[in-house]
């Protein structure tokens, strides 16, 4: 019976039917214990001790250490787009198959990205924190129509953001690596959009930051930052000072370097924080579930 570890939290609780779908392939499952992202260290004794043949991931550490180590590994199905957290070279050279599920969060993540930006402008968290509080409070926001977007990565959500954008009547710019076309939206240079956006929402990939001190110094003063793509593309340090200064009015924060996070942000006001849920819409990680888990028994059949 071959063995699979589910490193992703929350799998298969709004739809069963993906761990029957293992069970009646005659796969013996293993959930994460630790209902977390794994380090690096973590994960490699889970698949060395378990002798795992197939990894159900999330966002967890997959590097060459790890592949070096947990041998019996052959098949890695990301439950997600993402792949930055991946050596794939690495991981080729290893003989193990890599897949993600493409596609799928598309509308979760827009959806997700304008509600933190609305929910920064028109400060919607502070407002329920003070009633829940007892407090009867009413603080002044601003609206999205009118605003300058600025959107960072035109792939699919990128692109989807900004159709939202547009509908609520913002002006939509945005900067990529690759020139993209027929996006409603005007292409400019990363450092032009750092100077005009009155929004900057992130929806690219990486592994260091994008916005930084430097970054933050072209802002204009009172400019908004939304993140729902990687916590590694912003200096948290930067942006928190940036915050306490001023120089940013608010910040929607759905991605950390270190999660769980329990930081500073945690006590700042105009800063709305979510806990990594831009998959969490049901009908998109149902979707996601079950396209991880076809790639997976392909790959394990092909092995």
């Amino acid at each position: 019976m071959k063995k699979v570890f589910i490193s992703t939290t929350s799998f298969g609780e709004d739809n069963p039917s993906v761990l029957k779908a293992l069970n009646h392939a005659k796969i013996k499952v293993v959930l994460n214990p630790y209902s977390r992202r794994l380090t690096e260290d973590e994960i490699i004794n889970v698949l060395v001790k378990g002798g795992y043949e197939g990894l159900l991931a999330g966002l967890e550490p997959l590097t060459q250490k790890v592949f070096a180590k947990a041998n019996r590994l052959k098949v890695i199905s990301r439950v997600g787009v993402g792949l930055d957290n991946v050596d794939q070279e690495a991981a080729r050279l290893s003989g193990i198959k890599v897949f993600n599920t493409p596609g799928v969060l598309t509308d979760a993540v827009a959806e997700l990205t304008l509600g933190l930006i609305l929910s920064v402008l028109r400060r919607l968290s502070l407002s329920d924190r003070r009633m829940h509080q007892g407090q009867w409070e009413k603080h002044m926001g601003a609206l999205l129509k009118g605003k300058t977007l600025g959107i960072i990565g035109m792939g699919d959500i990128g692109k989807q953001v900004a159709t939202l954008g547009l509908a609520f009547k913002a002006t939509v710019i945005f900067a990529d690596v690759r020139a993209v076309k027929n996006t409603g939206a005007k292409q400019v240079s990363l450092q032009q959009l750092f100077k005009d956006a009155d929004i900057i929402s992130l929806h690219c990939s990486g592994k260091t930051p994008l916005i930084g001190g430097k970054e933050i110094t072209l802002l204009k003063k009172g400019a908004i930052i939304i993140n729902t793509a990687r916590g590694s593309l912003i200096d948290e340090k930067a942006l928190i000072k940036g915050l306490s200064s001023g120089k940013i009015a608010g910040a929607g924060l759905d991605v950390f370097e270190q999660e769980p996070y329990q930081g500073l942000l945690s006590s700042m006001d105009q800063v709305v924080l979510t806990p990594h849920i831009g998959s969490y819409a049901k009908e998109a990680r149902i979707m996601m579930e079950k396209m991880a888990v076809d790639n997976l028994l392909k790959g394990l059949k092909g092995t």
